[in-house]
């Protein structure tokens, strides 16, 4: 983790277990799965603004036929596993929620499939060592990059 709480920018994450519903594993993700690059709209130079909406690549390894239909019905998914981070492993929870704007096609599920969506984030929750590092709903809008709120009176003027 560098120092300000969060993981390096867009971060490999391979090997996590992809849970639907909290219980089953629905595939593992693979390679090119990477953690979201939060970035900002800025307002000017001293000061940003709400963040850009987040986008996330997701490739899973044993794809389940049954996570396709639960990510293009909306719902929530999580990774779960250990990350190696500063020499050792720690501890990696991700919940989301997300609309799938690009999928590989192919005709192969279950052992030994591979596919890779590209993922606009509704809700982004990422836990490194049991600690928050982001925390992210699309409505109403919430950023909480290491325990800051990047816009903390946003949702007041709504």
């Amino acid at each position: 983790m560098n120092k300000n709480g969060l993981g390096k920018p867009s971060q490999s994450l391979t090997g996590l277990s992809i849970l639907i519903g909290g219980k089953n594993t629905f595939g593992y993700t693979g390679d090119g799965t990477k953690s979201p690059t939060v970035e900002f709209n800025m307002i000017d130079e001293e000061s940003t603004g709400i963040v850009k909406p987040l986008k996330m690549t997701l490739e899973v390894e044993n794809l389940g036929a049954e996570f396709i239909a639960h990510i293009f019905a909306g719902l929530p998914f999580v990774l779960k596993g250990n990350i190696h981070e500063d020499g050792e492993n720690k501890p990696y929870l991700v919940t989301a929620q997300a609309k799938p704007v690009k999928m590989e096609t192919g005709l192969k599920v279950g052992e030994n499939s591979k596919r890779t969506f590209e993922l606009n984030l509704v809700m982004y929750s990422e836990l490194v060592d049991n600690i928050p590092t982001i925390v992210y709903t699309k409505s109403p809008y919430t950023c909480i990059l290491a325990g800051i709120d990047t816009a903390p009176k946003f949702n007041d003027h709504i």
